[in-house]
């Protein structure tokens, strides 16, 4: 279910974006505040077309939590919805996605105790319409607020279709127990002996790792395991990482910020687990930095492998131009080596 190319119109900051040449593994990186979680975003959205709640949900996980009026325009480009945002997606079939402001009001009549007359009051609505299709069958779904009601919801979705396509965003502030329910599955299906090596490469003590009532203990040579927890938040990041794509198979994981929490000595062998990781479970990866380390890690990991690696890796340098166009400059496995070698800078 790989993406092959992406187009995102009046979205957030982003006036007009199209992004070709995608493969199984893709990293952005860029300046900050040019839109690469902004991409990730869409791809989220894209990825789960027919939930009104996600456009939401992405601003969560900026750890923005309100839900009144204003604040249902923040994904629309200079906050004008009267033009709707526009997601496509072409793989082996095209997605679209319009997301449109809904306002709708009614008449709520009060009939006054003391006499006949009445006086009537606008009770007013607000949310998003998301209007999706799959190569042109067209689906709508939509989400409501009463401007009144304490941010009730009101959710209609198109019960005539089923999301088919799994994806995962770990943001740069992850919920590392969203884990546990992963790490039971790679347990069960005796595949744990991939996640202990590619711990190793953090925390070369480690012999093991169990799952126990919710918890995950890991063995690290000492009298008795320790909860994971108490370990490095790079650990749990790559478990976190390890886990998501194993969950998603056959779908999309997203990462925002990978190397957050990583030294520079480990990005490669951190970049090669995801890279098999990756080709294991049939999952496409979408990955952001501004970190040269780990630019410099996926080229190292990638050559490491030239022949298996090389048709699975593509890189971005995303730029804005003043109007808001943004621009991706792809950088094949080859470019990107010349590039380092060069000390051309990329970021």
């Amino acid at each position: 279910m790989a993406f092959n190319n992406v187009i995102i119109e009046r979205f957030r900051g982003i006036k007009y974006f199209q992004l070709n040449g995608l493969k199984q593994v893709n990293l952005f990186f860029g300046q900050n505040n040019c839109g690469k979680s902004s991409v990730l975003d869409a791809l989220f959205l894209i990825s789960g077309l027919s939930n009104p709640q996600l456009p939401f949900n992405i601003n969560i996980l900026r750890d923005y939590k309100s839900l009144n009026q204003k604040d249902i325009t923040l994904n629309f480009y200079n906050l004008d919805a009267t033009k709707p945002i526009l997601i496509v997606a072409k793989n082996s079939e095209v997605r679209k996605l319009e997301i449109s402001l809904k306002e709708t009001s009614k008449t709520k009549v009060n009939l006054l105790e003391s006499s006949n007359i009445s006086s009537s009051q606008a009770e007013k609505a607000y949310g998003l319409v998301m209007n999706f299709s799959i190569n042109e069958q067209q689906h709508h779904s939509s989400i409501s607020f009463l401007s009144n009601s304490d941010n009730k919801q009101k959710i209609s979705t198109d019960t005539a279709y089923e999301e088919k396509i799994k994806c995962r965003y770990i943001n740069s502030k992850y919920d590392f127990y969203a884990s546990v329910s992963g790490l039971a599955n790679i347990l069960k299906n005796k595949d744990e002996g991939f996640i202990i090596d590619t711990l190793r490469c953090i925390e070369p003590k480690l012999k093991d790792i169990v799952l126990s009532e919710k918890e995950i203990l890991v063995d690290i040579g000492i009298k008795q395991r320790i909860p994971i927890n108490l370990m490095g938040d790079g650990v749990r990041k790559l478990l976190a990482i390890l886990t998501s794509i194993y969950e998603c198979k056959d779908g999309i994981v997203l990462f925002d910020e990978i190397s957050n929490g990583f030294h520079y000595s480990v990005m490669k062998s951190i970049w090669l687990a995801i890279i098999m990781a990756a080709k294991k479970n049939n999952v496409q990866i979408f990955a952001t930095t501004h970190d040269q380390d780990s630019i410099k890690g996926l080229r190292d990991a990638a050559m490491s492998r030239k022949n298996d690696c090389a048709d699975r890796i593509a890189s971005f340098k995303l730029h804005k131009t003043p109007n808001d166009i943004l621009k991706a400059y792809h950088y094949s496995l080859d470019s990107l080596d010349y590039s380092i070698m060069q000390e051309i800078e990329i970021r």
